[in-house]
């Protein structure tokens, strides 16, 4: 009967043809399309012959691969699955933890008095202030009221010490013993090491030298470009034949070099950093009265490997004599005013910006205040050119549509121009003080926007709230950690020290930068690349540890 939808239709992989399982006898004896109406195909009825199929399928027939497609879809399906799971816990755990926090702020049994007031008295005036107005109160954390030693000197309110204090209080106020909860081993200054002098430095072996001075110009010099990698590349040949004939400057530039790629990377390359502070250290004391960009450059790189060691005892000295060689050089004023050639006036561009951001994070990390300040900043910023294409007779062209490495340390200096204000605006000083809660939203926007603005190949991706593992360069897992690491600052405050409504989701960003901190480092090591940041990883993982442990505060 024409018109009948044949018995059995089956579809060939995604695609919209479809054809029978069977066809019937004479079909498959004309080789011809059959189109399986029953009781009698077109074909058949055409020429009026008997439709029959005689010879029924032992198995069904399937097109080639159909079982394997399906199961692909099924493993396709269940993995989904799992990441909507995952999400779904996820988004669990922060109803939870919202859920808590709002049971708390508005239980009418727990009258708390706030933290940021000595007098209990003072409870409701300012308690209205900071739902009504929108104002952060901030106290004094207890470690900045000790007396500065030589073994802990003085910090200030953005530093990890501080924070270790506002939760150390925060654990005494809910009763909980602090007998088993000590800074001191994660923020113990390192101890001093004897440099002794008139011992002829030992120069490392080919080998090691090579691979220090390559971990230094691919990791690190793309975020921190303080020397011109070409001049620094000759003058190394010159330092394997003939270091004698090397000045001072230079040949510590190249200790400094060596010393901070070993420091950053002891696992791959074995390397005793100390050797190389023990060349560095007596010539760098040697110049101190030096005033000019070469010995600036050794400067900026001290400070980089003090930071990264963790020795701010140093650290300040370095920053102070840094800071005061860029104003005596003119570093902060218009490069145009100086009549030099390119290579001179970029590199003095770069030694500067180098030196501006590593000012904001030593003052992030330590509390203390900035030195170089905007105020009175008129520098340029440096051309978006590699250091291979800036000659002293000008710029050489580059390949169209090809990123400079440069542009990674653009963009950080874009993002230490927003935590200079985030260190200006939220943390002035280390007495009480107010912060207007539209400031701190107004810094996390333009934290944002900057982290939105970055071009693809400095962007690390996001997938199911885990990071993208297929990067090929530390340079977007770093600056991702550089946003992750201001935006814990800019919601530290509120976290801390605001009212419950205003505390919540500050507590949520709080541990959600903490979080896709360590996972970026778990990436770095992952990879076999370096923590090449001006931030001491010990204090690095001890801040994050404190962000995800004050989500469980209630």
């Amino acid at each position: 009967m024409p018109g009948i939808i044949p018995m059995k239709v089956i579809r060939v992989g995604n695609s919209s043809q479809s054809r029978i399982a069977q066809a019937c006898d004479r079909c498959r004896s004309k080789k011809i399309r059959c189109d399986g109406i029953r009781p009698c195909c077109t074909q058949c009825a055409n020429v009026g012959f008997e439709c029959r199929t005689s010879d029924k399928l032992s198995r069904r027939a399937f097109p080639r691969g159909y079982t394997e497609s399906l199961e692909d879809r099924v493993r396709t399906l269940e993995a989904e699955v799992r990441e909507l799971k995952g999400l779904l816990d996820e988004k669990d755990e922060k109803i939870d933890v919202l859920s808590r926090l709002h049971s708390f702020s508005s239980s009418p049994n727990k009258d708390r008095s706030p933290r940021h007031s000595s007098s209990p008295t003072s409870d409701g005036p300012r308690s209205s202030l900071s739902d009504g107005d929108g104002v952060i109160l901030v106290d004094h954390a207890p470690s900045l009221l000790k007396k500065p030693t030589a073994e802990e000197p003085f910090t200030g309110p953005a530093s990890v010490r501080a924070f270790s204090g506002v939760f150390a209080t925060r654990l005494h106020e809910q009763g909980k013993s602090l007998s088993t909860f000590s800074t001191e081993a994660l923020t113990a200054l390192p101890p001093i090491i004897s440099h002794p002098h008139g011992d002829k430095p030992n120069t490392p072996p080919r080998l090691v030298s090579d691979q220090l001075i390559n971990i230094f110009f691919q990791e690190w010099a793309p975020l921190y470009p303080v020397v011109h990698r070409p001049t620094i590349l000759k003058a190394y040949d010159r330092y394997l034949t003939d270091p004698e004939s090397l000045s001072v400057p230079v040949i510590t530039q190249l200790n400094l070099i060596f010393g901070i790629a070993a420091l950053s990377s002891k696992s791959r390359t074995n390397q005793d950093p100390v050797l190389f502070e023990r060349s560095w250290y007596p010539a760098l004391e040697s110049l101190s009265g030096d005033i000019s960009v070469p010995t600036l450059q050794c400067y900026v790189l001290a400070q980089i490997y003090c930071l990264a060691k963790g020795d701010y005892r140093t650290l300040s000295r370095y920053r102070g004599i840094a800071v005061g060689l860029c104003q005596m050089l003119g570093l902060h004023q218009s490069q145009t005013r100086f009549a030099l050639d390119p290579l001179s006036t970029e590199t003095r561009k770069k030694v500067f910006w180098c030196q501006y951001g590593l000012d904001r994070f030593v003052s992030a990390l330590t509390g203390l205040p900035i030195l170089l300040r905007d105020c009175d900043i008129g520098t340029e910023y440096p051309a978006d050119v590699d250091d291979e294409n800036v000659t002293e007779t000008g710029f050489l062209p580059a390949l169209p549509g090809e990123s400079t490495r440069l542009s990674s340390a653009l963009a950080l200096l874009g993002a230490s121009r927003i935590l200079s204000k985030v260190l200006d605006l939220l943390y002035p000083s280390p007495a009480g003080y107010e912060i207007p809660v539209t400031k701190l939203r107004a810094l996390a926007d333009e934290l944002d926007s900057w982290q939105r603005g970055l071009p693809p190949h400095l962007k690390l991706e996001f997938s199911q709230d885990k990071p993208s593992t297929g990067i090929t360069s530390s340079r977007s897992p770093l600056l991702s950690m550089v946003y992750y690491f201001i935006r814990s600052l800019i919601h530290r405050p509120a976290a801390c020290f605001g009212s419950p409504n205003v505390a919540s989701p500050s507590v949520l960003a709080l541990s959600d930068s903490s979080k896709h901190m360590i996972q970026i480092l778990q990436l770095l090591d992952e990879r076999r690349l370096t923590l090449s940041l001006a931030i001491n990883r010990q204090e690095l993982v001890f801040l994050t540890g404190l962000g995800l442990l004050w989500q469980n505060m209630g």
